[in-house]
C-alpha cells in the first residue's frame, strides 16, 4: 500500500463566498486523516496551532520530519490546488514522491486535482466528472427518482443569471430551506419563510445556482459511508448526525435505535447508489445523509444528499487506529461544536484530556480534533461499547467545567 500525500482541499467542497473561511479556520483538522508516514498540504492560509500540530503528529506517530507542506502563497481567487500547480519548487518535490511510492489524494477529487494530479505524474485513478455530479445535489435527486428513491423535492430551481423556475405552489406562511446546490456541512443552507428569504436569493441567484425546498420536520437525520476501492463497494455503517440551526456538527456511531427494517433500508439503499457511482468511475469514501420522518405513525426514510468525499465520519474510523480500537469494536461520539470555558488554551485542553486518557482501565479515549476557535473546539469520543463512551462524555465534563 503507497503512503499519500494528503492536499488538504477544503475548498474545492465549499461555495466560493465560503471556500476561503472554511480553508482558514477548519482544513487544518483534517490532518489527523493521515497515517504514520503521510504527508499533508495546507494552504498557507490556514490557522496553525502548533500546539495542535504537534499533539496530532504524537497520537498519530508521523514518522516524517517534514510531514505538513504548504505552497509559497495563495492569491486570492486561486484555489489551493491551483496555488500548488503553481508552486514550481512544491510541484518537484511531489513528483519526486510520487515517483518514491507515494500516492497524491484529495480530501476531494475536483477537476482542478485532477489536473494538478496530471501535472504532477500522479498514479491516481477517478472520475471528476462522475465525482462533480455525485457531488451536485439536485442531480442526486434526479438519480434517486430513477431508483425509486423518495427525496424531499425542490419547490423553487434555479440556475445563475437564467429564470427562476417555480416547481410547484408555494405558500408564504410555510418554511422553506434556501440552498445550494453544491456546498458542504450546511454552508449552503439558509431556513426562513419565503419573504425573508427573498433578499438572500436575489444574492445566490448573481452568484450561481440555488434551490428552495419546503423544510420538514425530521426525526433523526443519518449518515451512511462507502469504501469505493478496485475490488469492489465496502458499507462502513451508519451513524446518527448531530444538526444545529441546519448546519451539521457531528455524529455518533453505531446507530442502532430504529427498527431493523428501517436500517436495512437504509443500507439497501446506500449500496444502490454507492455501486451506480462505483460503475462510473467514482474511487475513495463516499457518504449518503438521509432523513427518517414520522408521517400517520410511520417512519419514512428520504434520501437527502450524496458527499463524495472525506467526513467526520471517515476520520474517526481513521482515529480509532491512534488509540487501538479495532473498526468491528468501535463506538464514537463525535462533536465538532463544543463550547469551553474562557481563557482555556489548546496546550492545556490537550493536557486535561491526556491525564483522562490514561486513568482508564478500558480501551478507548478523548481525542481533541480541532484547535480552540473562538470558545469552542471538537472532539471525539471513543470506546468498543456505548457505555464507555457515555462516561468519557461525563469525565471530560467534570474534568474541563471543573
Amino acid at each position: 500500500m503507497p503512503n499519500k500525500i494528503w492536499v488538504l482541499n477544503m475548498d474545492d467542497f465549499m461555495f466560493k463566498d465560503k471556500a476561503f473561511y472554511a480553508l482558514k479556520k477548519h482544513s487544518l483538522k483534517y490532518i489527523q486523516i493521515l497515517k504514520p508516514n503521510d504527508i499533508a498540504i495546507v494552504s498557507p492560509l490556514v490557522e496553525k496551532d502548533k500546539d495542535f500540530i504537534d499533539y496530532t503528529a504524537r497520537i498519530k506517530k508521523f514518522t516524517n520530519k517534514e510531514w505538513l507542506l504548504s505552497p509559497a502563497k495563495q492569491e486570492e481567487g486561486k484555489t489551493l490546488v491551483e496555488s500548488i500547480a503553481q508552486d514550481k519548487e512544491l510541484l518537484q518535490k511531489i513528483k519526486k514522491l510520487c515517483k518514491n511510492d507515494y500516492v497524491m489524494i484529495p480530501l476531494i477529487y475536483s477537476d482542478g486535482f485532477a489536473k494538478l494530479s496530471k501535472k504532477a505524474s500522479n498514479n491516481l485513478l477517478n472520475n471528476a466528472i462522475a465525482v462533480s455530479k455525485a457531488n451536485d445535489k439536485l442531480l442526486f435527486k434526479k438519480l434517486c427518482k430513477k431508483f425509486d428513491i423518495q427525496t424531499i423535492q425542490p419547490a423553487v430551481q434555479s440556475e445563475k443569471n437564467r429564470k427562476t423556475r417555480i416547481l410547484r405552489f408555494l405558500n408564504f406562511n410555510e418554511t422553506y430551506l434556501l440552498r445550494r446546490p453544491f456546498s458542504a456541512g450546511g454552508y449552503g443552507n439558509t431556513k426562513g419563510k419565503l419573504f425573508d428569504l427573498l433578499k438572500k436569493m436575489r444574492q445566490y441567484h448573481k452568484e450561481g445556482d440555488f434551490y428552495i425546498e419546503p423544510f420538514k420536520e425530521i426525526y433523526k437525520t443519518l449518515g451512511t459511508l462507502c469504501m469505493l476501492k478496485d475490488d469492489g463497494v465496502h458499507f462502513a455503517g451508519i451513524d446518527c448526525q448531530i444538526v444545529h440551526k441546519e448546519a451539521w456538527e457531528g455524529c455518533f456511531f453505531p446507530f442502532k435505535k430504529l427498527d431493523k427494517d428501517i436500517l436495512q433500508e437504509v443500507e439497501d439503499k446506500t449500496m444502490q447508489l454507492a455501486s451506480y457511482y462505483y460503475s462510473k468511475g467514482v474511487r475513495g469514501q463516499i457518504n449518503f445523509d438521509w432523513a427518517i420522518r414520522i408521517k400517520n405513525g410511520k417512519l419514512l426514510v428520504r434520501a437527502l444528499e450524496c458527499n463524495s468525499r472525506y467526513n467526520g465520519f471517515g476520520l474517526c474510523l481513521r482515529l480509532a487506529s491512534a488509540l487501538g480500537i479495532p473498526k468491528e469494536k468501535l463506538h464514537f461520539y463525535l462533536d465538532t461544536n463544543i463550547p469551553l470555558p474562557a481563557k482555556l488554551t489548546t496546550k492545556k485542553l490537550i493536557s486535561q484530556i491526556e491525564k483522562i486518557n490514561k486513568s482508564l482501565k478500558y480501551n478507548g479515549g478523548i481525542i481533541l480534533t480541532s484547535s480552540i476557535k473562538d470558545g469552542r473546539a471538537g472532539f471525539c469520543f471513543m470506546a468498543e461499547n456505548e457505555k464507555d463512551v457515555k462516561e468519557l462524555r461525563s469525565k471530560f465534563k467534570k474534568t474541563v467545567f471543573a
